[in-house]
């Protein structure tokens, strides 16, 4: 899933044949071949960002696609990929005279942390969308779907799998794992997969990348949980402080309370003609303020 590794496996045009059976397998459709279009600029640049980046490629005769690997948790992934998309078909747009009759785009979300319950969650780890109508689903356009896989939280067994979509995330939580290639996996896909996996395929130029890559998310993750810890700590000491300093003023509202049904109490016996000895005895108050209390009933 980092971003270097991801686009060696399915961004070069060597391994072309693994992004091709994974779009093939996904949308459910054949592709006699595809072109990966690295002029397309979406979103940012592959240096500015934390650890994703996207696949474009188009059919020769059908969809564009885009293909997004992020890693790092994004509550407005579903916008993000809206956005994408909707760039990708703008950028089809003729200058001149023009019907809308754009190409379909289809967009891949492979993202290695649990969907928000917000993008309408359905059971399983992938989830796919289309335009249809809110009453009976009628499918509004083809033009434009969207696929999002879950590979972190994937926890199935390679024998729970039952299609390709949940062998596939399968594959690529497990990777980093797999010493060889276990005796159970004998589709050519995976095969493939696994094969060009291999560190040592790789030429020493995009080791040297994929090494710098890992370097800088292990960074970013560390100053990430130094700044959490900090936080958390700071966070905790500040709550302790305004604990202590609410405690103090609940104390003080519930002293003035208290004081004021006391003295209300107090009020009320010696109206009743009790003695000033025997009201700071039932109330606790003591005898000075029953006393202030007894000249004033009297002296009104």
């Amino acid at each position: 899933m980092i971003d270097v590794a991801f686009k060696y496996l399915f961004g070069t045009e060597k391994n072309k044949h693994l992004l091709k059976g994974l779009l093939e397998n996904v949308f459910k459709r054949k592709i006699n071949d595809i072109i990966y279009d690295n002029t397309v600029q979406i979103g940012d640049t592959l240096e500015s960002r934390s650890a994703c980046f996207d696949v474009v490629c188009k059919s020769v005769d059908g969809p564009d696609f885009i293909v997004e690997c992020q890693v790092r948790t994004q509550a407005f992934f579903a916008q993000r990929a809206i956005f994408y998309s909707s760039r990708a078909i703008a950028n089809q747009a003729p200058k001149g005279d023009w019907d809308y009759n754009f190409r379909p785009v289809y967009f891949l979300g492979l993202v290695d942390f649990p969907l928000p319950e917000s993008v309408g969650k359905s059971e399983g780890y992938i989830q796919s969308y289309s335009l249809r109508n809110d009453v009976n689903s009628t499918l509004m356009s083809d033009r434009v779907r969207y696929v999002f896989m879950e590979v972190e939280p994937f926890d199935k067994s390679y024998e729970e799998c039952t299609n390709f979509e949940e062998k596939f995330l399968y594959y690529m939580k497990n990777l980093p794992t797999f010493a060889d290639k276990p005796d159970t996996h004998n589709d050519k896909y995976f095969e493939d997969l696994l094969m060009e996996a291999e560190y040592l395929k790789m030429d020493t130029e995009t080791q040297a990348q994929y090494e710098r890559r890992v370097k800088e998310m292990r960074d970013a993750k560390n100053v990430e949980e130094y700044a959490r810890k900090q936080a958390i700590a700071e966070g905790r000491a500040k709550g302790l402080a305004e604990g202590r300093e609410e405690g103090r003023e609940e104390g003080r509202e519930e002293g003035r309370a208290e004081g004021i049904a006391l003295t209300l109490k107090a009020l009320s016996l010696l109206n009743e003609g009790k003695s000033v000895q025997d009201v700071y005895k039932l109330t606790g108050l003591s005898e000075e303020i029953v006393s202030t209390l007894y000249s004033r009933i009297n002296s009104d």
